[in-house]
């Protein structure tokens, strides 16, 4: 694993690539990239920071832009919707790792909160180090005790503290959000009102008119969670696109690919770089 500048791949002279996910500890990822492209209205679920390797990341919202670039970290506060465009450096692709936290174990401890997104860049290799550790101490095939993973990741947010820069702590979920997390752990289901009332023990009107209180409608909710999880398997997975698309719940790799594109405005296969030169 290399810790400084250059341009190694981080995990992936190890196998295949996978997210990597600790219960009630936190996720990762390694996201590759081989096209310039803009996703649109991502919702962030949990606290993330995210370590640019390669190219350049861009977050655009609500409060304005900022970018990261190589050795620079964008930090997302959960509860933001946000466009993320990443941009290939000068080798042709974009790399970044990404850490979020359980929401367990964010806690502000009464301080101010940083900014929706915020930029930290000069780190330093002892901040780069810590970033690894904790990387690592999400892939359960290493066997380290969960508290050990909980230690590594506590340590990073001890150093954005000493930076200033602290996460949100969890706020109580809106409805729409409890369904959204619902969905989420399994995106392939043949979800329905009827299943996901029961499983908010609630009626189905009453689940429907409380989502349409907060402007969103449970159709919706389906689509954007399913294809929020196919871009996420596609950026972070060496996964063939059929099998993506049977992990978001399409049967059909072309109707996969047109929903796809409807949501995101460009092709499963453009984000590997497999349309370039087309016109």
């Amino acid at each position: 694993m290399t810790f400084g500048g250059d341009s190694s791949p981080i995990r992936l002279g190890s196998g295949p690539r996978t997210m990597l996910i600790r219960p009630g500890v936190g996720a990762a990822g390694h996201i590759v990239q081989r096209s310039d492209l803009t996703s649109h209205r991502l919702v962030v679920e949990q606290a993330t920071l995210i370590l640019v390797e390669e190219g350049q990341k861009r977050i655009t919202w609500s409060g304005g832009t900022t970018a990261a670039r190589p050795g620079e970290t964008l930090s997302l506060q959960p509860g933001e919707i946000v466009d993320i465009a990443n941009t290939p450096g000068p080798a042709g692709c974009y790399r970044a790792l990404w850490i979020v936290w359980s929401p367990a174990m964010i806690d502000a401890g009464g301080r101010q909160p940083g900014p929706a997104v915020a930029a930290h860049a000069g780190l330093g290799g002892d901040f780069l180090a810590a970033y690894h550790r904790a990387f690592d101490a999400l892939d359960e095939a290493c066997k380290l005790p969960a508290s050990i993973a909980v230690s590594r990741l506590g340590e990073i947010l001890l150093w954005l503290a000493e930076r200033g820069f602290h996460f949100r702590p969890p706020a109580p979920p809106s409805v729409g959000q409890q369904v959204r997390h619902l969905l989420s752990a399994d995106p392939s289901a043949d979800w329905s009102m009827q299943r996901m009332a029961r499983a908010t023990a609630t009626s189905i009107p009453t689940l429907r008119r409380r989502l349409a209180a907060e402007g969103v409608a449970f159709r919706d909710l389906i689509q954007d969670v399913r294809m929020s999880h196919a871009l996420a398997l596609l950026q972070n997975t060496d996964e063939p696109v059929l099998h993506v698309a049977l992990a978001a719940g399409y049967a059909s790799a072309s109707r996969f690919a047109a929903r796809f594109r409807a949501r995101f405005g460009y092709l499963p296969t453009d984000i590997r770089g497999q349309n370039r030169g087309r016109p």
